[in-house]
């Protein structure tokens, strides 16, 4: 049963690692073409099942004043605990209104249905109102993972939707 349990936690910790892509600037792409790849058809970017990485991660937009932030923490695991957990947080900041903070000491990644086209995410659900998850650019435009924050008001509507960039790693 332990062995069972460590084998199972190995495989969920590698799968929190994203790959680094290597450097491609001297390569012929296809830019501007329309990607072919799966969940790619409308966008640069698509979900991703692979849980969202540890570090910090931002969007900012100098024209709205609006900023956003996300600290995904180290994986921990308990003994006799089947789920590995990160402490993650978020900060939300929008031109003289008051900031928004979200946090959670035991976020768990679950695999969820996100909008627009209904496609699996891995996600961090945080509260009942704030969602983090896990996005990868579509072609070779982009080659560094994203995390969508998505905040809903109290009556469910979407109130913020953005895509975090990784800022720093640990």
């Amino acid at each position: 049963m332990i062995r069972h349990q460590l084998n199972l936690l190995l495989l969920l910790i590698g799968a929190c690692h994203q790959p680094r892509t290597r450097d491609i600037a001297g390569e012929v792409t296809g830019a501007g073409m329309p990607s072919a790849e799966p969940g790619c058809e409308e966008d640069s970017v698509r979900p991703a099942t692979g849980a969202p990485a540890e570090g910090l991660w931002v969007y900012e937009d100098p024209v709205t004043s609006r900023r956003v932030a996300a600290m995904v923490g180290p994986a921990k695991a308990f003994v006799g605990s089947p789920q590995v957990t990160r402490r993650v947080e978020t900060l939300e900041e929008s031109g003289g209104a008051p900031t928004i903070r979200h946090r959670s000491d035991t976020a768990s990644v679950r695999l969820e249905l996100v909008p627009p086209n209904r496609r699996p995410a891995a996600v961090y659900p945080i509260g009942s109102l704030v969602l983090l998850a896990s996005y990868e650019p579509c072609g070779s435009g982009m080659r560094e993972p994203l995390i969508r924050y998505l905040r809903r008001d109290a009556q469910g509507r979407v109130a913020t939707d953005v895509l975090l960039r990784r800022e720093a790693v640990p």
